[in-house]
Order: C-alpha cells, then sequence, then structure tokens
C-alpha cells in the first residue's frame, strides 16, 4: 500500500510540475515566469528550476526540476525517487505549428513522461510490478497572443496491484486556461472512475465521475485566492463489512465555494454542500436519512487579518515539520525537543490569535451556518444561526489572558439570531429520545421552545444587550444570568 501511496504523490507532482511550465519562447521570459510562480506558490513546499534550455529555429527544449521544500517528505521519498523531479519540454515556436496538427499562437508546448522513471534502483522495479501497464501523462499547452495558456492533459488508466490491495484510476483529464501574467484563469479535472478495493471481499471504496472545477478572478497578496470552486460527485460507494452499522455507503455529493471581496479590505467566502444518501444502509438511529444541505460563510472578514493568519498557520507547520525531523534523527533528546513543541505551539497560536486584531470588523463581520436533513418520509428539520462581531477588542498578551477578557466581554462582542425547527419525528429517532422528549416539553412550558404542527421551534435573538426568544422579552429575566455566567458569577 505505501507504493500505492506513493504512485499517487508522483502522479500529483508531475501534475502540478506540468501546470507551473506554460511555455514561453524566451529562456528569460520562462526564467522570470518560473521566478513568479515560485513566489505565488511558496507555501505548497515545492519549488521549481530551470535547469537547461536548448533553442533552436523552429522550436526548443526546457527541463525544469521540482524540488520538495519539506524535510520530511524528502526524508520519506528520497529512498524511492529520484529527487528532485524532473519534466522535459519540447517548444514549437509561433505562429504557426504543425506537429500534431496545424495551430496558431506564440507557442505550444508539448510534455510526455512515464511515471516509472521518477523511481530509483530496486522502487523502480517494484513500482513496475504493481502496475500492469507503465503509465504516462502526457500534456499539450497552446500560448495564445494575448499570453492565455489553453491546456489540456491526460493520463493512461492507471491499475496498481499489492497483495491483495488493488487501485483502479481512470484517465485523468485536466482542461483549461491561465493568463501568464496574473495567473487568473480556470480549469476543470475528471475522473471517470477511481477504486479502491481489496481481492476476494465485497470491501471497497469507489468513486464515479468525480469532476472538480475552479476559477481564480484575482489573488492578494499571493496570499488569498478570490474565485469559485466546485465539486461534483456522481457517485461515491463504500463497502466495509468489518463494520455492522456502515456496512454501505451510497451517495452523491456536491460542494460549492466562493470567495469575493465585500471591499477593498475585506473578503466574503460562501461554502455550500449537498449530501444524497441514495441507497446507504445508515445506523439505526437514523435510518430514513435521504438529504442534508448545508451552507457555512464569513463576510467582511479583514484581508490583513487573513494573511497574517495565513502566515502564521504556515509558520507554524514548518517549524512543526522541522521539530519531528529532529525528533525522527536524535530520539536522544526527544524530552527536550516536546518541550520545544510546547513552546512553538504556545507562540504561533499567539500569533494566531493576535491576528483576529485585523481579521474581525466591528460591527461588519458576520458568520453564518445554516443545515438541514430530510427523511425519506419527506420531514425536514433545520437550523440556523448568525454571529455578528460588534466589539472592539484587543487581542494581546498571553493565550490565558486573552481568553479571560473575551469571555467577560462575550455579550458586548457579538450579536446573535438563531433558528432551529426539527420535526418531532426525528426527536423520536435519535439516542435516549424519551428523555430528550421531556426537556423539550418543559422548554415548551418555560416558554423557550414552541411546538406546532409536530415541530419544535426555537426563534431567538440577541442584540444591543436585548435577549428574545420565541417573541418573548427575556432581557430583564434571563440575560442578568447570563451575565453572571461570563463574568464568572456562576
Amino acid at each position: 500500500m505505501k507504493k500505492i501511496f506513493g504512485s499517487l504523490i508522483a502522479v500529483v507532482a508531475i501534475w502540478v510540475g506540468s501546470t507551473a511550465l506554460i511555455g514561453s519562447q524566451t529562456e528569460q521570459e520562462l526564467q522570470n515566469y518560473i521566478e513568479k510562480t515560485n513566489r505565488l506558490y511558496a507555501s505548497n513546499g515545492l519549488q521549481f528550476k530551470l535547469t537547461d534550455y536548448q533553442k533552436s529555429f523552429l522550436n526548443s527544449t526546457a527541463q525544469v526540476s521540482i524540488d520538495i521544500t519539506d524535510p520530511s517528505l524528502v526524508e520519506l521519498l528520497s529512498e524511492s525517487y529520484d529527487l528532485p523531479f524532473k519534466i522535459d519540454y519540447n517548444i514549437e515556436h509561433g505562429p504557426l505549428f504543425f506537429q500534431n496538427g496545424l495551430g496558431l499562437g506564440l507557442s505550444k508546448v508539448h510534455h510526455e513522461v512515464a511515471l516509472s522513471s521518477l523511481f530509483k534502483g530496486k522502487d523502480k522495479k517494484e513500482f513496475l510490478d504493481l502496475l500492469k501497464e507503465d503509465v504516462t501523462i502526457k500534456s499539450e499547452i497552446i500560448i495564445s497572443f494575448l499570453k492565455n495558456a489553453n491546456y489540456l492533459m491526460s493520463s493512461d488508466p492507471i491499475q496498481i496491484k499489492e497483495g491483495e490491495d488493488h487501485v483502479e484510476i481512470a484517465p485523468l483529464s485536466l482542461t483549461g486556461s491561465t493568463n501568464l501574467d496574473t495567473f487568473k484563469g480556470k480549469g476543470s479535472l475528471s475522473i471517470p472512475h477511481l477504486l479502491f478495493k481489496k481481492e476476494g471481499t465485497e470491501n471497497q471504496l469507489k468513486v464515479d465521475n468525480l469532476v472538480m472545477d475552479i476559477e481564480i478572478n484575482e489573488f492578494i497578496d499571493n496570499a488569498l485566492m478570490l474565485g469559485t470552486f466546485d465539486l461534483a460527485i456522481g457517485n461515491l460507494l463504500i463497502k466495509d463489512d468489518s463494520d455492522p452499522e456502515l456496512k454501505n455507503i451510497n451517495l452523491k455529493s456536491t460542494l460549492h465555494m466562493v470567495t469575493t471581496k465585500d471591499s477593498e479590505k475585506s473578503i466574503n467566502t460562501q461554502l455550500e454542500g449537498d449530501i444524497d444518501f441514495l441507497d446507504t444502509q445508515l445506523p439505526a438511529d437514523f435510518p430514513n436519512l435521504k438529504t442534508i444541505h448545508a451552507k457555512l460563510g464569513a463576510a467582511y472578514i479583514g484581508i490583513d487579518g487573513m494573511i497574517k493568519f495565513q502566515k502564521a498557520t504556515q509558520e507554524m507547520q514548518k517549524a512543526q515539520t522541522e521539530l519531528i525531523t529532529k525528533m525522527q534523527n536524535h530520539p536522544e533528546e526527544i524530552e527536550r525537543i516536546f518541550e520545544e513543541f510546547g513552546q512553538l505551539q504556545e507562540n504561533m497560536m499567539g500569533k494566531i490569535v493576535q491576528a483576529l486584531n485585523t481579521l474581525l470588523i466591528k460591527d461588519k463581520t458576520l458568520l453564518n451556518y445554516a443545515f438541514d436533513a430530510q427523511t425519506k418520509d419527506n420531514k425536514t428539520s433545520s437550523a440556523s444561526a448568525e454571529v455578528g462581531y460588534t466589539g472592539d477588542m484587543k487581542f494581546d498578551g498571553n493565550l490565558k489572558e486573552i481568553a479571560l477578557k473575551a469571555q467577560r466581554e462575550l455579550l458586548t462582542m457579538i450579536q446573535l439570531h438563531l433558528n432551529i425547527n426539527v420535526d418531532a419525528q426525528h426527536i423520536k429517532a435519535l439516542p435516549d429520545a424519551e428523555t430528550l422528549t421531556q426537556q423539550i416539553q418543559m422548554a415548551v412550558v418555560q416558554g423557550f421552545v414552541k411546538e406546532e404542527n409536530g415541530k419544535y421551534i426555537l426563534n431567538g435573538s440577541y442584540k444591543n444587550q436585548e435577549l428574545m426568544v420565541n417573541d418573548n422579552n427575556l432581557t430583564a429575566s434571563v440575560l442578568p444570568l447570563l451575565m453572571m455566567a461570563t463574568q464568572g458569577g456562576m
């Protein structure tokens, strides 16, 4: 199985490398593009380098190496793979292309690599033994006169077998276009069929008709990407006879995410997804679940704070990787290294929390969540929440001080709207339903929950230190108790 996943890592590396070199007619232009790519993707653990360039009248050849900058990943892969990865390109000069059909543009780039060439020594032989046939990745990229790169990439079908483990991946296909100056563009990756199966059993993971679309509209400081991301899975089937409750999962799903600017200083991200359970055999608690729909969003998130947050998390990941490598190489110092881990976590979490000073915008930042579930009898339960930031807190000091300060100022920092609508039949399907129903009935008597047409409803809001629940003003009766709780008085 190690070789199987290693093979998939190789596919991804080569695919990323293929998109990194979009072609050029001159060595200097190509070098400039690679440098721009490295700046843009500096945090992805890959670095590209032009190692050879030969030019003739009609054609040029170029070689680009892909260096892995993560030391722990290098250590993991270096035993089996010939690092750094090297990719050879053949570049036709425009304005007319004659190879593989007549074309028009600045240049056309061809690339082809066999996955077995990435391995070395005995691992290369073992890799070929795993495959029914070697796998070749091909790409063709045409650079237009407007410096748009239109690309088409594909792979051979992949079949890998190691012991009882069997993997099948239908031909991968990647199409799209990218502007060489702005990096704006769009692309679509499709995998018609993917299968992980254990021979001699029904146990398997199968994915049919996976399509991933991405559109990049803008980059901010080489850190934030604005645009859309869509993922659709036509069918996901998981069979596992070792789990009596989840013997069979059979579903389809979609995911949609869009990130735009609210203003020159803030962004808005909305995520929405659906799951249709088809013939899934669910646990006894939810035997009739049919669909789930969920939304998650964040509006008016400060761009400066988001960039600081990303840089802090990337810095922490890099430092953690270095400590893990140090631990592997010097096990006798493990106690001291664990102390470094603790200090690193405290320092970096402090930086991450301090990013909230410019991440949250007073009276603007808004987080929202919505969820609904439908059973096969078409009964629906739903919940939604909206939390707005209304405070002006300074996130400074150590983590303990920040946490205590946030607790004390909580009721001045937020506004809230909550809407819960649960079908009574869904409550009956939950664990310990009888006790839960009794608790809900007590809440009905106290006015916190309404019971209407077989549904339990809670509609609440908190704003400007006024608390409303199901049209009842509870500011005088309940809010003082909440204030005591946040101040540590309860």
